[in-house]
């Protein structure tokens, strides 16, 4: 009689053990089927470098898994020779820790205050920019129109991209960084089907772009899109006869005395750069560029960036019908906080520079998460100036001001 019962208990797990595997197998048709279909291949690049390894998205060291293109720095000067000044306490590395940080510097009138260093992060570690991307991009146009590379931002995208229909020739270089543009654009971190995921997982960027569309109204409303940073990098590399990766390295890497190679990922082997994200330097370096923008665009005696235009860059973008963007300029954010300005890059995971130019401070922070932004909803009286900015980045902020307090 039990052996009947213990049979039977048997019989019954294997058919449901049956069931699941008809059903697994079912999806993985379905799933498979869509992407044949739909002709999303990249989604099988991007299940194995994400679901497969038990991640939900892109992640800081990505550049492990795509193809690179190599930007080599200059001879290291003694910027930053010294020690730090202070170290991190127990409650700020605790909340520090609560948003998974990686590394933490703080510099002010060029001396390192505190650089530290969490899980196996480490001063060699080259970590993904992810959107901060977007801000040195902003920067390499800068140099490219104090250099007649390009004559002015006001130049139609149509006049260097010959995939855009000359329709839109109504669209301007200065649209395209400010994000003006009105690009038809899927943005998101998380929707494996957005154009994002296609740009960043796929292998043929420009097919990506080319299937783009502009909805006609540039100039009016701002609307963040990563594909206005990947067209940046095409008309870039038109206009130079360069990579951005080696105009990068001869305009901005070796100029800057980087201590260390930087990384960009390429679509496919000797392919683009994902110019919307993917730079992959050292911390000390991306306080570097924080530095740059400090300075307004000199580094020792080298202007590298005319002060006129990195004001330019920085400041709030101004619409057609003369309001202004508080929160954005051309490829930088900007808090426009009543007591101590700033200006910043970040990316998707948490990756800032963050300059406060009164205080003569540069914040580098490296890590796996972001948390949310300011809504409308959820700021107090007077604080409209947070909207649209992320919360972690009032953490950054308030530890680097707690290590400056006298």
């Amino acid at each position: 009689m039990a052996a009947a019962k213990k049979s039977g208990a048997f019989s019954w797990v294997g058919r449901l053990v049956k069931k699941i595997l008809l059903l697994l197998l079912f999806l993985i048709l379905l799933v498979n089927g869509f992407i044949l279909i739909t002709g999303r291949t990249y989604m099988y690049k991007g299940m194995k470098e994400t679901y497969f390894k038990g991640r939900m998205g892109p992640g800081i060291y990505d550049s492990l898994v795509f193809p690179t293109r190599t930007i080599h720095g200059g001879v290291p000067d003694k910027w930053l020779s010294g020690a730090p000044t202070k170290t991190l306490n127990e409650d700020q590395v605790t909340r520090l820790l609560d948003v998974s940080t990686t590394s933490f510097m703080v510099i002010q009138n060029q001396q390192v205050v505190v650089e530290q260093y969490f899980e196996d992060h480490t001063p060699n570690t080259k970590s993904n920019t992810f959107s901060m991307a977007k801000s040195v991009i902003g920067l390499l146009f800068g140099i490219a129109r104090d250099k007649g590379d390009i004559p002015s931002f006001d130049v139609p995208i149509t006049d260097y991209l010959d995939f855009i229909p000359k329709e839109h020739a109504n669209v301007t270089i200065k649209h395209v960084l400010g994000m003006t543009s009105d690009i038809d654009w899927g943005e998101s971190g998380k929707n494996p089907l957005s154009d994002n995921a296609e740009a960043y997982y796929g292998s043929d960027l420009r097919k990506t772009m080319a299937k783009q569309n502009f909805r006609g109204n540039p100039n009016r409303v701002f609307d963040y899109a990563s594909g206005n940073s990947q067209l940046l990098g095409f008309i870039l590399e038109k206009a130079t006869g360069k990579t951005v990766s080696d105009y990068m390295q001869e305009n901005l890497w070796m100029r800057i005395n980087a201590q260390s190679d930087a990384l960009w990922s390429l679509d496919r082997e000797d392919g683009d750069e994902k110019a919307f994200c993917c730079l992959y330097a050292t911390t000390r370096d991306y306080a570097r560029l924080g530095q740059l923008v400090l300075n307004q665009g000199i580094w020792g005696y080298d202007t590298i960036i005319r002060p006129e235009t990195m004001r330019e860059l920085t400041e709030n973008y101004v619409f057609e019908d003369g309001t202004q963007n508080h929160r954005y300029g051309l490829h930088y954010w900007v808090l426009n906080d009543p007591d101590h300005p700033v200006v910043y890059a970040r990316g998707i995971k948490g990756q800032y520079i963050i300059t406060i130019p009164d205080l003569d401070v540069v914040i580098v922070r490296m890590g796996h998460k972001r948390l949310d932004k300011f809504g409308q909803e959820n700021v107090k009286e007077g604080d409209a100036y947070k909207i649209d900015h992320p919360h972690d980045l009032f953490l950054y902020l308030d530890v680097a001001k707690e290590l400056l307090a006298p």
